[in-house]
């Protein structure tokens, strides 16, 4: 009797264990299924309603394309680098060189340099560089572990079980999967839900432009968007001319002397561009000094502070990200043939 009671318990946790565990494998059979983040297969098009990995998408689109459209120019930094679409910069290279984006939001030097290291060891051609830069990349040193800005294993040399538990946790938060299967049922995703993306198409398959939702707002609602969008200017009055801190100290310099270090070796062409800024704010002296002496006097474009690429609010998209049609400005001005000295500005 007491062997059958032992046995019957048993088989009674076991029911109980697999019925609890019923919506967890349901769970993971979703996510391998529909690979939200798309990190488990490749795929032609990478635009998802999920906010993705875009260092990892980047990767998977050079990866895909390199044999076919053979790359050899490459635009680097954070998510300003939006502004600069790559067709825009081709016609300022050599004819036949091919670019492609390797961003990130929030981009640290750490992350530069592991990239182009990782084309490096892959034998890939450096021919060009495009640094988009402003005093917050510069500033940091650390790689960020979030899922959303994690390197690849291929870039890194980590563990690919690591990198993909990241997205596996990630899909299994809560405010997460309440919201994923609500969308899914719905079929209708929040705007205000900050993990995934409403927009649409905004990524180029095939160089990784990303296409700011925001310029069909102001193609439809022309120069009345900012005043519609007035609260996401706000008053630039205390920081206007404003002179940032030093953000260049040992780490920094070690890891700009490693960037410039690889391009030196395939003899690449290098522009360092300091991004105009809503506040009107400017890189300390002594940091663009510093990236000179790096990078040389000649390559490197300080388009921070009062000036008249700044002071136009028409282009930006808000406070934190100015548009394509300043990005070409600037390129006219870095590939023109009078050196630039400063002269624009104020």
């Amino acid at each position: 009797m007491k062997y059958y009671n032992s046995r019957k318990n048993f088989f009674k946790l076991m029911r109980n264990l697999a019925l609890f565990s019923l919506p967890f494998m349901a769970c993971a059979v979703v996510y391998v299924h529909d690979d939200p983040f798309r990190v488990l297969r490749r795929y032609n098009n990478y635009d998802t309603m999920v906010r993705i990995n875009e260092n990892y998408v980047g990767w998977q689109i050079y990866k895909t394309h390199v044999d076919s459209l053979h790359y050899n120019s490459y635009i680097l930094g954070n998510s300003c680098t939006m502004a600069f679409r790559c067709r825009d910069w081709e016609r300022h290279l050599d004819s036949g060189d091919r670019a492609i984006r390797l961003y990130a939001n929030a981009e640290s030097l750490k992350a530069i340099d592991l990239k182009l290291r990782a084309l490096d060891k892959a034998g890939a051609s450096i021919k060009n560089v495009l640094l988009v830069l402003d005093a917050n990349s510069l500033s940091k040193t650390q790689l960020d572990e979030g899922y959303t800005h994690a390197l690849p294993p291929d870039i890194t040399g980590g563990s690919n079980c690591d990198f993909q538990l990241r997205f596996v946790q990630a899909f299994f938060r809560p405010e997460f999967l309440f919201k994923y299967f609500a969308g899914k049922l719905t079929g209708h995703y929040s705007p205000k839900w900050k993990d995934f993306n409403t927009y649409g198409h905004t990524i180029d398959p095939l160089n990784n432009d990303l296409y700011n939702p925001r310029e069909k707002m102001i193609a439809r609602e022309g120069k009345r968007y900012w005043t519609i969008h007035a609260q996401d200017f706000p008053s630039r009055e205390a920081t206007a001319g404003i002179t940032r801190a030093q953000v260049i100290w040992s780490e920094q310099n070690t890891l700009l002397h490693s960037i410039a270090g690889v391009l030196a070796r395939h003899h690449a062409r290098v522009k360092v561009l300091l991004s105009p800024e809503y506040d009107q704010s400017s890189i300390n002296p002594r940091d663009v000094s510093t990236l000179k002496h790096i990078f040389g006097k000649n390559n490197v474009y300080d388009f921070s502070g009062v000036n008249i690429y700044s002071s136009d609010l028409h282009n930006f998209y808000e406070k934190s990200h100015y548009r394509p049609v300043l990005g070409r400005k600037l390129l006219d001005v870095i590939y023109s043939k009078e050196q630039y000295s400063g002269q624009t500005r104020n």
